[in-house]
């Protein structure tokens, strides 16, 4: 998130446009519709974007310019966002062509629609593969670390030979947690992760993920919304790649 907020300073001040950081809640709207009642924005970037995200109804009532980062189920809503789908199809298809016969599935909230794709890209990856889901490894939910670790040792217990993250952060707890089992990776067990940052590549060992560019994400999204300002043509929803970081936890 900190690069995207870089990107979405740089692009908008370049424009003469101050940038106004406002955290909110899951299921909150106050905060945004203080913000439009005292007209202090001309317009939004969503950082994330929920199912059934009330922000989204709000602002078009409104008639505020703005764009989601993620895929919003209104698909005429201005958006941006990585081929999710795509990239963690390509990661789950990876590890199965490798001969990871018992994948464990590890995710947080699936309000968030980034965690949704990817739980979509992983089980096209079955499906494009041949294979069949072990649908008792598949830990999502979890909100806290004592599920995130809970859901680790399960994952041991029930025979898993690759653990798969939704996210870095998830990524490096689960490999702090093998390291606790005296489980080595990738010889015990193999780690991989549907999202790539710094921390990841200076583990030992090294975690294999899906890269995105964060930079080029906020650039698009506060492009996008510039345009819209200024009443140019844009491109509704707008897709950006990925690049699958192969790196030691999972080579054979």
């Amino acid at each position: 998130m900190r690069k995207v907020m870089r990107s979405v300073y740089q692009v908008a001040g370049d424009s003469d446009y101050d940038v106004l950081l406002t955290l909110v809640g899951e299921n909150e709207t106050r905060p945004v519709e203080r913000l439009l009642d005292n007209r202090k924005i001309d317009g939004l970037i969503l950082t994330r974007t929920l199912e059934r995200d009330p922000l989204i109804p709000l602002l078009k009532a409104r008639k505020v310019p703005f764009v989601a980062i993620g895929q919003p189920e209104d698909d005429q809503v201005l958006s941006v966002d990585h081929d999710q789908v795509g990239g963690c199809r390509e990661m789950t298809s990876l590890l199965l062509m490798k001969g990871m016969k018992h994948i464990a599935l590890l995710g947080g909230s699936m309000l968030y629609t980034v965690n949704q794709s990817r739980l979509e890209g992983f089980r096209q990856a079955y499906v494009k593969m041949g294979q069949k889901i072990d649908e008792s490894l598949l830990f999502l939910e979890l909100e806290s670390d004592d599920l995130r670790m809970e859901a680790v040792q399960q994952a041991v217990e029930r025979g898993a030979d690759c653990i798969l993250c939704m996210d870095e952060q998830l990524a490096q707890l689960t490999l702090n947690m093998l390291k606790q089992l005296n489980l080595r990776v990738p010889q015990d067990i193999r780690l991989a992760s549907l999202y790539d940052n710094e921390n990841l590549v200076h583990t030992v060992p090294p975690i294999t993920a899906v890269q995105f560019n964060a930079d080029i994400l906020g650039l698009k999204a506060t492009q996008q919304l510039l345009c819209a300002l200024q009443g140019q043509p844009v491109e509704t929803r707008m897709e950006l790649g990925y690049q699958v970081s192969l790196r030691e936890s999972t080579q054979t």
